[in-house]
C-alpha cells in the first residue's frame, strides 16, 4: 500500500472524532441553563388536619410505655445542688435535684446509698454503686 494513502487514512481517522467533539463543544458553549424560580411556602402556610386531642393521646400512650431502666454512672451529693448522671442505651442524661428526667421522672433525693426519682405517685430507687 502506498505510504501517502496510509497517511491520509490515519489523518481522517483522527480528524472525524475531533470535528465531532468540536461541534459538541460549540453547541455546549451556546446552550444556557434554564433557571426557573422556585417558590417556597412559609411555615405559617402549612395546615394540619389531625385534631390536637388525638395527637395528645398517642403521645400519652408512648410516654406510658417508657420503663425506668436507667443506669447510674455518676453523682454529686451535698446539702444543695445534688445531681446525677444516668445512662440509657447510648444516651447520657444529667439531672439536678428537682428537675425531671425525660420530662417524666423527677429527681427527689441523692445520697451515697441511693438515688430516688418520683413519677406521680410511684417512687423509683437506684442503688448507688458508683465508686464501689
Amino acid at each position: 500500500m502506498n505510504f501517502i494513502r496510509l497517511k491520509k487514512i490515519i489523518i481522517f481517522i483522527f480528524t472525524a472524532p475531533a470535528l465531532l467533539l468540536s461541534c459538541i463543544l460549540i453547541l455546549n458553549l451556546f446552550n444556557k441553563p434554564l433557571i426557573k424560580s422556585v417558590e417556597t411556602s412559609g411555615i405559617k402556610d402549612f395546615a394540619f388536619n389531625t385534631p390536637i386531642d388525638s395527637a395528645l393521646k398517642v403521645e400519652d400512650q408512648s410516654i406510658g410505655a417508657i420503663a425506668f431502666d436507667f443506669e447510674l454512672i455518676g453523682y454529686r451529693s451535698g446539702s444543695s445542688e445534688s445531681s446525677v448522671i444516668l445512662k440509657k442505651g447510648n444516651k447520657e442524661y444529667v439531672v439536678a435535684e428537682g428537675e425531671k428526667l425525660v420530662g417524666k421522672f423527677e429527681l427527689i433525693e441523692v445520697n451515697k446509698d441511693e438515688v430516688i426519682f418520683r413519677n406521680d405517685e410511684k417512687l423509683y430507687k437506684i442503688k448507688n454503686l458508683v465508686g464501689k
